[in-house]
C-alpha cells in the first residue's frame, strides 16, 4: 500500500478540520465585502452583513419567547414596596407633627392626634399607592418597548465587541464543531480507506 493510501484518515481529519474553521470564522470576517473577480463572488462575514436583521430576531425572541416586560414587573416586589413607602410616608408625617406645634399639646393629647394622623395618612397613602403603582405600571408597559431595546442594545455592539460577546457564550460549543469536523473527516477518510481496500481485493481476487 502507498503512503496515500494511509494518509487518507489523517488527511481526511485535517480538511475537516480547516473546513469547519473556516465557516466559524467566516461568521465574523471579513467585516467588510470583499469581491472576488473571476467567481463573481462577495465573501462577508455572517454577523457583519446581518447585524441589525440578527438583532430584531434576537429582541423578538427576548420579548416574545424568553422574557416579557409583563413578566419583569410581576417579579417586582410591589406589597413590600407599597409598604415600604407607607411607613416612610408615616414617619415623616410623625416627625413634622413632633417637631409642629402639636409639641405644645399635652403628651396624651399629642400622642392621640399623632396616631390619628398616622392612621388616616396610612390608610390615604396605602389607596393612592394602589392606584399610582397600576398607573405606573401602565405606563411602563405602553412606553417601553423590549424588543426594540434589545435590539438597539445589540446594535450599538461595535464587531469586536459582538464577535467577543459570542465566542463568551459559544466559545466551547465552536471549539467542539472544529474538533468535530477533525473526527468525522478522519472517520471518513478510514471508511475511504476501507472502500479502496475492498475494491483492491474485488479487482485482485487471487
Amino acid at each position: 500500500m502507498s503512503l496515500s493510501f494511509w494518509l487518507m484518515p489523517i488527511v481526511g481529519g485535517v480538511i475537516g478540520w480547516v473546513t469547519n474553521l473556516i465557516a466559524i470564522r467566516m461568521l465574523f470576517r471579513p467585516r467588510r465585502p470583499i469581491r472576488i473577480p473571476l467567481l463573481g463572488v462577495t465573501v462577508h462575514g455572517l454577523l457583519p452583513s446581518r447585524q441589525e436583521q440578527l438583532a430584531q430576531s434576537i429582541g423578538r425572541a427576548v420579548a416574545e419567547e424568553i422574557i416579557s416586560l409583563a413578566e419583569v414587573l410581576d417579579r417586582v416586589d410591589i406589597p413590600g414596596l407599597r409598604e415600604e413607602l407607607v411607613a416612610a410616608v408615616s414617619r415623616h408625617v410623625e416627625e413634622r407633627l413632633q417637631g409642629s406645634m402639636a409639641r405644645l399639646l399635652p403628651s396624651q393629647w399629642r400622642a392621640a392626634l399623632v396616631g390619628y394622623v398616622q392612621d388616616v395618612v396610612a390608610r390615604e397613602t396605602g389607596l393612592l399607592m394602589d392606584s399610582l403603582i397600576e398607573r405606573v405600571r401602565g405606563r411602563v408597559e405602553e412606553t417601553i418597548d423590549l424588543e426594540a431595546l434589545v435590539a438597539e442594545k445589540i446594535l450599538a455592539l461595535n464587531l469586536d465587541e459582538l464577535e467577543a460577546l459570542v465566542i463568551r457564550l459559544a466559545g466551547r460549543e465552536l471549539r467542539a464543531i472544529v474538533v468535530l469536523g477533525a473526527v468525522l473527516g478522519f472517520l471518513i477518510g478510514l471508511g475511504q480507506m476501507g472502500l479502496t481496500l475492498l475494491l483492491l481485493r474485488a479487482s485482485n481476487p487471487g
